[in-house]
């Protein structure tokens, strides 16, 4: 198990502790957060043990916490304590410090001038800059340590022998990487630091594998508290010459307050304007050279493989949005296969939590357009300017928009134009465009969106005696709400799960979903557990609404209509209550149902 993985779940955990332990999370989140403000400062496999032994005493928190990395719920919080523990005491202490946010890299207003990709600048690899500052010293080499396994790694075994879990199968055949990010764990503020980007061979790979066909890889960074005088983005070509390319990129540690702070380098990955891989590393800044000479050997670059074979019809304007270096900062950088885009980040500061401000605009229960200007005051000028261009663009069709997120909280579908595109429509944004959004981060999962999925085989949750429309319309299979029959049907690797109450779900996604099926919930639910699991779509309401809008979604997306589409022109027509749902997926997909035979 990673253990960059297990501290970004609890940090989601964390933000989630108030909607999963109500007034019982205020002893979890005092334990917690001391633990969370050590990364950087103590070794990343260490701290991640720490965590797991803290929140496994807690029910709903280890539910999540294991959702989110993809464990096995069969394993129960009083069976994970005693696998544990066996090892013997740790500490699960620790003094917490907080980060310095002092003159970050200028960001705001973006006057941007939108130029076409066959106009861009020369895809050469910039130089790194040469700052005046001493060289960092060569990290001491770490004695080696004669430990067992850690309590990750017994963890993990104790999941594998309670599943039966086989070995991992190996990769499909042709080229893949993974995101390669090479950098000292620790650096000074002042200091330069090379960091070099690029892409490293996948699981099962020699390194000698080249793809079918050349590709150019656009390697975008963001780094909160570092500056990169020599731009922050790179063309890599990916081509049977150099299958595993690399570059190296300059940054320069901003001044800090703090004695130590923990941050993160992160990468995200397009070809032709859609991205197409993520990955995040860790680096601890000091204030002074003094404090150098505790450097951890690096852990595994967190993050989606890059699989180019896979790239299909980017959407029109992807924006990435990731996690600053304090709860509430976001950084969003933007895609377009129309335009040239910024290389530098722009800041989104929400002045308090994501879980926090989502709950606060979808906790009405309803839709208005007050919720909406709320929303659409935090999104990033530089946004609203090239979706604007694009918009001209692409005209008169509507724009499609993919929002790839790290948090899932805060409802962007739902930001309000202020000048509509087609004023005859209500103002908001997935009303105006095709929008779908997608979790960015993490192992799973994987990058690009489909843009296809499967639609015959249709399972329906149902507690009703009758029949379910679905089962009368489109021969869909019925199955009640009870934790056994949602299991079975959901190991049949139907294509379609549509649930009209998610009383049971909670309790299933821990578990892998056989295939890639689309989910429908009629009830608020946990679309991204649901996406974790493997899930090609997800629609989903964001408060609790009436029925209705099924047996008309299903029949235009069986006809080959998006979903994204169709869940846009519904809102237009009913937003009361059509306005409530929200689309998980790429705005192109469809639904493939075979026609039946002719008679």
């Amino acid at each position: 198990m990673d253990p960059v993985a297990v501290l970004r779940a609890a940090r989601a955990v964390r933000d989630e502790l108030d909607s999963l332990m109500g007034g019982a999370s205020t002893e979890l989140r005092d334990r917690l957060d001391p633990l969370l403000a050590e990364a950087g400062s103590r070794p990343p496999g260490q701290l991640a043990d720490a965590i797991v032994m803290l929140v496994a005493q807690y029910g709903p928190a280890w539910s999540r916490l294991s959702a989110l990395l993809n464990l096995d719920h069969g394993l129960a919080t009083e069976q994970v304590v005693p696998v544990l523990t066996d090892t013997g005491p740790q500490n699960l202490g620790g003094a917490a410090y907080g980060g310095g946010y002092d003159d970050l890299p200028p960001t705001g207003a973006m006057s941007l001038d939108w130029t076409r990709p066959d106009q861009a600048p020369s895809s050469e690899t910039p130089q790194a800059p040469s700052p005046q500052a001493p060289p960092t010293p060569a990290p001491p080499t770490p004695a080696a340590k004669g430990r067992g396994p850690s309590m990750l790694d017994r963890l993990t075994g104790a999941f594998r022998r309670r599943r039966g879990d086989a070995p991992a199968p190996a990769p499909e055949s042709g080229w893949e990487g993974i995101p390669l990010i090479e950098a000292p764990t620790e650096s000074v503020s002042g200091w330069g630091t090379e960091v070099s980007i690029g892409v490293a061979p996948g699981r099962g790979q020699d390194g000698t594998v080249a793809p079918r066909e050349p590709v150019e890889l656009d390697i975008q960074l963001v780094a909160e508290g570092f500056d990169a005088p020599g731009g922050w983005q790179v063309r890599l070509r990916v081509d049977a010459a150099s299958p595993y390319p690399r570059a190296t990129v300059g940054l320069v540690a901003l001044a800090q307050q703090e004695p130590e702070v923990a941050r993160q380098i992160q990468a995200i990955c397009s070809v032709r304007g859609q991205v197409v891989g993520f990955g995040l590393r860790s680096i601890t800044l000091h204030g002074s050279p003094g404090r150098l000479g505790r450097e951890e050997p690096p852990e595994p670059v967190a993050g989606t493989r890059i699989r180019p074979a896979l790239v299909g019809e980017p959407a029109d304007v992807t924006v990435a949005i990731v996690h600053g270096d304090e709860p509430g900062r976001l950084w969003w950088t933007y895609r377009s296969p129309h335009f040239v885009t910024p290389d530098r980040a722009e800041l989104c500061d929400l002045g308090m939590r994501a879980s926090e401000f989502g709950r606060q605009l979808t906790g009405q229960g309803r839709l208005s357009e007050e919720l909406g200007r709320k929303v659409g005051s935090r999104v990033p000028r530089g946004f609203w300017e090239l979706l604007n261009a694009v918009a001209g663009r692409v005209a008169p069709r509507r724009p499609s928009v993919l929002i790839l997120s790290q948090e899932p909280h805060v409802p962007w579908e739902l930001a309000v134009l202020e000048h509509p595109y087609d004023p005859s429509l209500p103002r908001y944004l997935n009303c105006q465009t095709v929008t779908g959004r997608w979790p960015l981060g993490g192992r799973r999962p994987e990058l690009p969106p489909p843009v296809s999925a499967r639609a015959d085989h249709v399972a329906v949750v149902y507690d009703e005696a009758q029949a379910h429309p679905l089962v009368t319309e489109y021969g869909a299979t019925q199955v009640s709400s009870a934790l056994g029959d949602v299991l079975g049907v959901l190991g049949q690797g139907p294509d379609i799960v549509h649930l009209t109450t998610c009383g049971s779900a909670a309790e299933a996604l821990g578990r892998d979903l056989a295939g890639a099926p689309f989910v429908f919930l009629e009830e608020a639910g946990d679309a991204q557990a649901f996406l974790l699991a493997g899930a090609s779509g997800v629609v989903e309401p964001l408060w609790p609404v009436g029925g209705g809008l099924a047996r008309d979604f299903y029949r235009r997306c069986f006809t080959g209509e998006p979903p994204a589409e169709v869940l846009r022109s519904m809102r237009a027509q009913a937003p009361d209550s059509a306005g409530a749902y929200r689309f998980h997926g790429h705005p192109s997909l469809t639904l493939r149902r075979t026609p039946p035979p002719s008679k």
